[in-house]
């Protein structure tokens, strides 16, 4: 769900970065750019370091990367805008996130629970279409939920309340996920099978 509110949190404020040219429109189209290129990294280091600790990583950076930029706007190193140098690199992990999220989803639910189960992650993630305008209205002040007028001063408080979210993707990743890299099917299920089973033997509280 993290990642869907991301996205729809920046298409709100591309209008007013544009207006004042914080990022021209035309440098929208390396943000897609670097947003194509995040999802090749991404599933290039899955192999090397796994699902769970790659899902760590681009929940890490992403959120670093866009509370910096919220944060510091105005700041140049030479001729580059380092809050630009900040969106590409949130777009970066944050879009290559899908890349880990996309195949996980059915790797981490048994056989008999994939179809539904990859049916509830895709409803709650598209709640963050809800949630992440939402949530944008109260700290800008709007009384449109539905879809707010993103405003430069709520831009620091805004950004930092998007990186929280793949913050909580990350806790997530590390403290519920577990790593698929290597196992077939039928190992996982295995797996799971397992630890059900010691669940439903454990005794109550």
């Amino acid at each position: 769900m993290n990642v869907r509110r991301q996205d729809r949190g920046r298409l709100l404020y591309r209008p007013p970065l544009a207006a004042k040219r914080s990022i021209r429109a035309t440098k929208w189209i390396w943000v897609s750019v670097f947003g194509i290129v995040g999802r090749f990294f991404v599933t290039a280091i899955i192999d090397r370091w796994g699902r769970r600790m790659s899902g760590v990583l681009c929940c890490l950076m992403s959120p670093a990367a866009i509370s910096i930029a919220g944060q510091m706007p105005g700041i140049y190193i030479g001729d580059a805008s380092l809050f630009y140098i900040m969106i590409l690199i949130t777009v970066l992990f944050g879009s290559g996130n899908y890349a880990i999220v996309a195949p996980y989803m059915a790797e981490v639910w048994p056989t008999r629970l994939r179809t539904s189960g990859m049916g509830l992650g895709y409803g709650v993630g598209n709640m963050g279409k809800i949630i992440g305008p939402l949530g944008l209205a109260l700290i800008a002040g709007s009384s449109d939920y539905i879809s707010p007028k993103a405003t430069l001063d709520a831009l620091g408080p805004a950004f930092l309340y998007f990186g929280s979210w793949w913050i909580l993707g990350a806790i997530a990743f590390w403290l519920i996920g577990f790593e698929t890299k290597g196992r077939s099917f039928e190992e996982m299920d295995s797996a799971l099978t397992e630890t059900a089973a010691r669940l439903g033997r454990a005794p109550a509280a």
